[in-house]
């Protein structure tokens, strides 16, 4: 019986290795085991050198803190439900943009754990909104000057809270009632934008249609004012605080677009693309007001004003048409939209009728007129059966316009002519050997048909 060796064993070689074979069976061997050993130690040392982060621990965070803030726990920290007025406690879950922004951890920074840390000081935040409200209801009981002065304090409090406690309820809170301050001290260019800071931090917040309500407000004063007085744009406003520093009118439309982008859906959002419609509009600016208009009819298609905006829609692309030689497209919108109406809003187009009816005369006047000017730039070039077939559209589809009976006369000047011009250069027709006037893919054309 044959004894083997151990390498036999080991089902390495079964034959003595000779010295190169056994320094390349021990590199493999710590190639394997290096191997190995970087498997098992990636998920927990690899991640903790190429990131601070570690992922058990940030789990084991979060499931404490939602546990901590379930209704359970929180009754059972205070005692239980008969435990009386919960109003010292504090609720650390941040909310808003700047929460969102400081919070996220995707930028360069973030990974690194370089994040800007919020100011938080509840106890001054909340002295600050108790002083604010005091102050807030000694304004409503005022008037005059010392009205707006008081109102003007209550402000600077409401945004003194508002930067103690950063993205919270309270900033929230405190931000809606600065600007409402502001709002009655009649400081209406710091409360708008106050408003709009509101709206920027907090989309979502539960005064938006309040904040519209207020901003168009604001807006519609500033246009009206503007209307009233116009000023040049170089001349400063340092005194009135009702009003920005200069461009009143710029200002307001700015308030009205800005109002439609931030809550598109709002109840008066419709009012405010009508309302910046009606201002193109008077500043003669048609073609932008025309659509401004027609945002409104299909955005807000149960709008109060959706007949007034079709109406003035119309009349904007009837003004807006520059004449025969440029494009048809005012026309027949002005025409789509007269026809509209009349199916739409029987009883409003009753009582416009007589101007409905001007401007769907007018509307067969002058594509009439494009008609007409097209035959007589045909006859103008001895083409005289494509000025025929102008001249017959007139009479079939324009028969209500003038231009019908000056088409009937035409028609009989007409008579006998040669449809297509004389040829003027038979020397070089017969030359290139271009006996007739068919083009070759309309011969091609036609052999395929018969084909």
């Amino acid at each position: 019986m044959i004894r083997r060796s151990g390498r036999a064993r080991s089902g390495i070689c079964s034959a003595p290795c000779r010295p190169a074979d056994r320094r390349a069976l021990h590199w493999s061997r710590s190639a394997v085991g290096v191997l190995a050993a970087w498997l098992l130690l990636t998920p927990a040392a690899g991640c903790n050198l190429l990131s601070k982060r570690n992922p058990v621990p940030e789990y084991e965070a979060m499931r404490q803190s939602v546990e901590a803030s379930s209704p359970t726990a929180t009754l059972a920290s205070t005692g239980g439900a008969d435990a009386g007025p919960q109003d010292d406690l504090i609720d650390d879950r941040l909310e808003g943009r700047t929460a969102d922004r400081v919070d996220s951890k995707t930028g360069l920074l973030g990974q690194f754990s370089f994040k800007r840390k919020l100011r938080k000081d509840v106890v001054r935040a909340r002295q600050h909104y108790a002083d604010a409200e005091r102050l807030f209801a000694e304004a409503k009981e005022l008037s005059g000057d010392d009205r707006r002065q008081r109102f003007r304090q209550a402000a600077r409090e409401y945004l003194k809270a508002a930067e103690n406690w950063r993205s919270s309820a309270l900033e929230q809170d405190a931000l809606m009632m600065a600007a409402e301050s502001q709002f009655f001290a009649e400081d209406y260019y710091d409360a708008e934008q106050t408003y709009a800071r509101l709206i920027k931090e907090y989309p979502r917040n539960p005064y938006l249609d309040h904040i519209d309500s207020r901003r168009f407000e604001i807006a519609d004063y500033w246009l009206k004012t503007e209307h009233a007085d116009r000023k040049p744009f170089m001349v400063v406003n340092l005194t009135d605080e009702r009003f920005p520093w200069n461009d009143l009118d710029g200002h307001g439309k700015r308030v009205l677009e800005k109002l439609r982008l931030d809550n598109p859906t709002g109840k008066v959002s419709d009012d405010a693309t009508m309302r910046l419609a009606m201002e193109m509009f008077e500043s003669g600016k048609l073609e932008e007001a025309a659509e401004t208009f027609a945002d409104l009819r299909i955005s807000y298609p149960d709008s109060e004003h959706l007949f007034n905006a079709m109406f003035l829609e119309m009349q904007c692309r009837l003004a807006s048409y520059q004449g025969p030689r440029y494009s048809s497209e005012p026309l027949t919108q002005a025409q789509d939209l007269i026809k509209k109406m009349y199916r739409q809003f029987p009883a409003d187009a009753q009582q416009r009728e007589k101007e409905l009816r001007e401007a769907y005369a007018r509307v067969r006047y002058l594509m009439a007129e494009r008609v007409w000017n097209q035959a007589k730039y045909r006859r103008a070039r001895q083409e005289y059966g494509a000025a025929r077939f102008h001249y017959q559209r007139l009479l079939s589809e324009y028969a209500d316009t003038p231009f019908a009976q000056q088409a009937q006369a035409e028609l009989e000047a007409l008579a006998g002519l040669p449809d297509d011009p004389p040829q003027r250069m038979k020397t070089l027709v017969w030359l290139f050997g271009a006996q007739t006037d068919d083009r070759p893919w309309r011969a091609e054309g036609a052999n395929r048909d018969e084909g």
